[in-house]
């Protein structure tokens, strides 16, 4: 299945993690490896026929197309378009069984292809297009089904096994039943403790709408404790800075009217549809909205991590590539952006390169002086690069994860631990800096012959650069998205930092419109052959 890549690939060629290092540090490898990685596009592939394909769906018997007809009446759950006057058309069976037989087909291969492969492209957002080779896959699905006796099976395997997408999906049966009604609140400045007026009586209006304040206070109230706690848990709860004050972001996330809350919900079950079904046994999710990391194993979560991500400016991709080998003690390649200003710096204080232990090469990979530089070609064709080696104030801390990437985006220790108290957390310049990255790499390692976590501590007290490569890869999936499903049932939608979400949401609700439900023609109400309106 196509890995997602989010249109905002838009990060710093380096970030502030960049690869790099004195002598064999298989990290300036890592640099060229990622520009190795497949960028060329796939060669075109034939569209699928769907009225030639369901002509090579064969065994049919009533009772498989029941089983079909029953499970299209599940479509609006997955947020995708309503199927049910195709459901009512296959299980009224007024038309001939080759019609019947048909239109089953065509239902089945336009649902299970959206459940597999989604409504819209990945890249593109361009509404997707089922290939031969996927209506091929279908169509054998479907016949090992029929051999089991439960045809339904294979539009349930076609279904996400992402951990939280059968939580969206309650999520999303219970706004189709009660779409939630809210007040919004004025626009305006921002408000704090002690303003008061008709805007502040609309904020507790619309927090007592979402059960984190009581009806008990009246008309007029000024913004009291009380207010700035219930505002302070609202913005924790979508990841905003809890200030406790109804800033700007605040009052955007409070505004999104309802039916632009179901479009994101469906966007975020259009995305967990993007991914691949083969997750890995051990593998490790990434939700760059949520800052939060998680290792799973054998279907269970193992670990789960604070993380930081990239700023704004410099917003970490989403990809999925597989974990090759972690670094020990790693080396710091400066990236221009972060290389710039210490160059400055050194140029004020030539001898901070040498207390803080920096490294400077010029074009040829030659270590030179700190006083050899040609200060005449800054703001030119700057031709040095620079690299600091492991110690307290290397901002690789002690250890990183490598999975080679287009992007070079890996995740590191950081020395700025203190930040992980913040609820948002967008500082790096792309790479993702995790919490407690040593008992990550236990976890890791875990298993492999030699790196218990005594060994691991043993070699992070010394000082020297030492990598691991792992002997079974780990695959690393990075996502984006700003609603979740936490373990308790409960869905919390997220604010979104990176301003992605239009996008996606514009693209998949004029994908779904252009799917409205239309009943199908069939021979008892005109003649002719049965018209469907999948294409």
């Amino acid at each position: 299945m196509t890995t997602y890549l989010a249109a905002g690939l838009a990060v710093l060629l380096a970030c502030s993690a960049a690869t790099g290092a004195q002598g064999p540090d298989p990290d300036a490898d890592t640099a060229r490896e990622a520009e190795t990685v497949i960028s060329a596009a796939l060669p075109v592939r034939p569209v699928a026929d769907l009225e030639r394909w369901s002509g090579r769906i064969t065994g049919w018997t009533a009772s498989h197309r029941e089983a079909i007809a029953v499970r299209l009446f599940d479509a609006p759950s997955h947020g995708l378009p309503d199927l049910e006057a195709h459901a009512i058309a296959i299980l009224e069976g007024q038309g001939s069984e080759a019609e019947l037989n048909r239109l089953a087909g065509l239902a089945y291969l336009r649902f299970a292809g959206w459940l597999e492969f989604g409504l819209i492209d990945p890249e593109t957002h361009a509404p997707r297009v089922l290939l031969d080779e996927e209506a091929a896959m279908l169509v054998r699905r479907l016949g090992w089904a029929f051999e089991t006796g439960d045809a339904a099976q294979a539009i349930d395997d076609a279904a996400p096994t992402v951990r939280d997408y059968d939580t969206l999906r309650a999520e999303m049966m219970r706004v189709l039943a009660v779409t939630p009604i809210w007040p919004g609140v004025q626009s305006g400045s921002s408000l704090s403790a002690g303003d008061v007026g008709a805007r502040v009586d609309q904020l507790r209006t619309r927090l007592t709408a979402e059960g984190l304040l009581d009806g008990d206070w009246q008309e007029g109230d000024p913004y009291d404790i009380r207010l700035e706690t219930a505002v302070r848990r609202y913005q924790g709860r979508t990841n905003l800075a809890p200030s406790g004050r109804m800033d700007q972001a605040t009052l955007r996330q409070l505004n999104l009217p309802p039916d632009r809350r179901i479009g994101q919900l469906m966007a975020n079950l259009e995305q967990r549809r993007w991914r691949t079904r083969d997750l890995g046994r051990r593998h490790i999710w990434v939700n760059l909205a949520d800052f939060r990391l998680e290792a799973w194993e054998d279907g269970q979560l193992a670990r789960e991590h604070e993380v930081m991500v990239g700023r704004q400016a410099s917003s970490t991709p989403e990809f999925s590539e597989d974990m090759q080998y972690i670094v020990l003690n790693p080396w710091w390649g400066l990236p221009n952006g972060s290389a710039r200003p210490r160059f400055q710096s050194f140029r004020r204080n030539p001898s901070l390169a040498s207390e803080l232990g920096f490294r400077i090469y010029n074009r040829s990979g030659e270590a030179i002086s700190v006083y050899e530089i040609d200060w005449s070609r800054w703001g030119g064709d700057w031709p040095y690069r620079m690299s600091q080696p492991p110690g307290a104030t290397n901002p690789m801390g002690e250890v990183k994860f490598i999975f080679p990437n287009r992007n070079n985006i890996y995740i590191h220790d950081t020395t700025e631990r203190d930040q992980f108290v913040r609820t948002r957390r967008d500082f790096s310049a792309g790479c993702i800096r995790v919490q407690d990255p040593l008992a990550l790499a236990q976890w890791v390692l875990d298993g492999q012959d030699g790196w218990s976590r005594a060994r691991i501590d043993e070699v992070v007290a010394g000082s020297s650069p030492t990598v691991v490569w792992l002997d079974d890869r780990i695959p690393v999936h990075i996502a984006y998205w700003t609603v979740v499903g936490d373990p308790d049932g409960r869905v919390r939608y997220l604010n979104d930092l990176y301003r992605r979400d239009s996008g996606v949401i514009d693209a998949y609700l004029a994908a779904h419109e252009s799917h409205s439900p239309a009943l199908p023609v069939t021979s008892r109400s005109m003649p002719g052959p049965v018209v469907a309106s999948f294409d």
